[in-house]
Formats: C-alpha cells, structure tokens, sequence
C-alpha cells in the first residue's frame, strides 16, 4: 500500500501522515490511474439507484440486513422467491417459482412499483442457498477433502437462477466423478476454472513499507472502524494482509499492532488500532481524493455497480455477479458467502475498499473489502461480516 498520501484505499488518510499500504511512486495514487490503455475512474451507480430502493425493500421484508449473519432470513424466505439482479437498463428483476401472477403480485406489494420485471425461475432462493450451504460443508469437511479437490469456486448465480461450479480439471469424466461423489443437484452448471483465487497482497520491492520498513510488503487499507468493547479506534484491511502481532509502519514510524486477523468462514478480516491519532488520524476521506466515504453499509444485489480503491490501482469499477460465493485460495483457504464483481485490481490492493457511490445523495456506501483475484473475477469480504467478526463499528 503506499503510505504516504494514502490513509486507506478506502479513505483512510491518516493526517500527518497517510497510510495505507501501497507501493512504488508508479503506485503513489491520482483520482484517475491508467492501466495499460484503460483509465479507471469512480463511477456513480445513480441510474440504478431506484433498482437498489426495491432490491433493499424486498430484502427488509424478508429480513435480510447488511450488519448480520442472514442464514435464518434466507432460510425463512417464501418458496416462490428466485432471486434478484439489476440488468444493463438499471431494472430490477426478480426471479419467482411457481404460480407467476400470484408472486407478481407479492413482489408489487413489497416493492410498492409497477416496472419490476418478473421471470419465471425453476428454483427457488433458498433452494440455491442449500445448494451453496452443500457444497460449502463438503468442502470445509476434512473427511471429504481426498474427493473434493477438484471443485475450486462455487457460486449461486442471481442473474442466471443457478449454482456454478468452477472445476480446476475439467471435462466429462470430472464432471460425472463430482456428480457421484461431491453432490448432484440440477441447480448446478460447470464451468472451467479460471485459476485458483490469488491474494493481493504486494511483496515485491521498491514500495513504501506498510508491512515493514523496507517496503518490501503492503496491501490497502478499507476503512475506519472503532472497536465495541473499548472504544478503540483503528483501520481495516484484509486478513491475509497481516496477522495478529503484525506491525504496520509509514516509514519508520509505527501505525499500529494488528490485534485481530481472521481468515475463515465468509470474512477475511484484520484491526489495526491506532494508539497515536495525533500523528495517524483515521478518516473517511477516500486516498487521494477529497471525498468522503460514508460510514453507513450496504448489501448491494448482483448487478449493483461498485467502485474498489487500492493501492496499486486506484479507483475501479464494475458489476457484482454473485452475493454468495465461495472459493478456495492458492494458500488453501476456503471461504464462503464472499462477494464476487468484475472491478479491476492487482497486487498490493488486498483489503482496498469496496463502495458504491449514488450521486444524486452524494453517497459513497460502504460495501466491503477487496480479497482477490481469480482469473476475471474478484472477491470480497462483506463489510457487515467484516466489522462482526472483529466485534467493530463504522463511525
């Protein structure tokens, strides 16, 4: 990350000094950094603003919230419910099984509009979600990792009411193989694997020092939080970017000692407090920018457009796929209930915030916390999640 002018991919100059964990003075952060001949810029989900009111709607109606665990909401969530996405023309469309104008008709009572687009859908919500839960249990299962190998991302699809599953060798044979001894469901498709996730975290050389003071080791960093049980103030990155114990420097100077780093379940998480506020002030001041990030969280549907900042690349942008996917790391990790989208990123930009910012309140929600790369696809940890399982709040 680069330290310097960069208090947080997310925001999070620090004042004296800004600190996020970035690198190399090609890496110093402008609102606008060019990768190869593409520029990467913020760009305003507005247009679909009145999609996500209903997306949001329908959720609150279920019980779906973005500052818990909702295993038991979806669990209870109406057999007719398929699932949402937002299209290319910034509509909403639902997903429902069974009888149509009945679940049209729901649907219109919870959203309160006319112009949400129904499909028929052959599963369920909640029979996706099992499917999920399956696999993840199988796979998170030391008896039935000799068997489940193969299997290396697996995702339920909003937009395409299906569970796909990425098989790293892939062709007839392993496919009848998974069907025999993993699970088969027809609400599976497989697909190719594009590549193991890869975890951004920077080490090469010649970066301003985040994880030491050589500068040989930086990720980003996503927000400010404060830490329930005492009040203590710090920044957010990603657990892979530093364990409990871990120093993170600006330069020389100490910022702070991560007192927790998870990587497992669906969070991949780390807390670093800053003791020092005089001279490394948490904010939420995006990194180079003069605007601001907003504490409040949202849980965006498939479709949503989003916005990473890191360290390496700056701000970029792109759609979310799936809500609920799941993966297995070049480090071995598996986790769940990850969010996937198609923003760019690269290495050093582990931890960089995920946000999504609607013009029209000039709002900047925040959204969760870059994990990775596989192939196309990137993965994130939902910020809701994040702050839980370090027991902190946005403020």
């Amino acid at each position: 990350m680069k330290m310097k002018t960069y208090l947080t991919l997310l925001a999070i100059t620090l004042s004296v000094a800004c600190f996020t964990y970035s690198c190399s003075k090609k890496g110093q952060d402008v609102p606008n950094t060019a990768i190869g001949s593409e520029r990467h810029t913020e760009q305003d989900a507005n247009p679909q603003w009145q999609a996500i009111q209903y997306y949001n709607r329908i959720n609150e109606s279920f019980g779906i919230s973005p500052d818990k665990d909702n295993s038991a909401a979806i669990a209870g969530m109406p057999d007719y419910y398929g699932g949402a996405f937002i299209n290319k023309q910034h509509k909403l469309v639902v997903y429902v099984k069974g009888d149509v104008a009945t679940a049209s008709k729901q649907i219109a009572d919870i959203t309160g509009a006319a112009d949400v687009i129904i499909k028929p859908a052959k599963f369920s919500y909640k029979e996706l979600t099992s499917v999920m839960d399956k696999l993840n249990n199988i796979k998170l299962s030391s008896a039935a990792r000799t068997y489940a190998t193969n299997y290396v991302s697996w995702s339920l699809m909003d937009a395409e009411n299906k569970v796909v599953v990425e098989l790293e060798n892939f062709n007839d044979q392993k496919i009848s193989e998974f069907k025999k001894t993993v699970l088969n469901s027809p609400a599976i498709e497989f697909r190719k694997s594009a590549g193991r996730v890869k975890l951004e975290v920077n080490l090469d050389p010649g970066c301003k020092a985040a994880l030491n003071t050589s500068g040989t080791s930086y990720g980003s960093y996503a927000f400010r939080a404060r830490r329930t049980s005492d009040s203590q103030v710090g920044m957010v990155t990603a657990g892979h970017v530093v364990s409990v114990g871990g120093t993170i420097y600006n330069g020389s100077s100490v910022v702070g000692t991560c007192s927790a780093s998870i990587q497992s379940g669906s969070t991949d998480v780390a807390f670093i407090p800053v003791t020092n506020t005089a001279s490394f002030t948490p904010t939420n001041t995006l990194c180079g920018t003069s605007t601001t990030l907003s504490t409040s969280t949202s849980l965006p549907g498939v479709g949503t457009l989003v916005n990473m900042r890191g360290a390496t690349t700056g701000t970029s942008s792109g759609n979310i796929i799936s809500t609920n996917a799941s993966t297995t790391t070049a480090a071995g990790i598996s986790y769940t209930n990850l969010t996937t989208a198609d923003y760019a990123s690269a290495g050093g930009d582990s931890g960089g915030i995920i946000y999504t910012y609607v013009s029209a309140s000039n709002t900047r929600f925040t959204v969760g916390l870059h994990l990775g790369a596989g192939g196309t696809t990137r993965y994130f940890t939902k910020a809701g999640l994040a702050l839980s399982a370090i027991g902190a709040t946005r403020y």
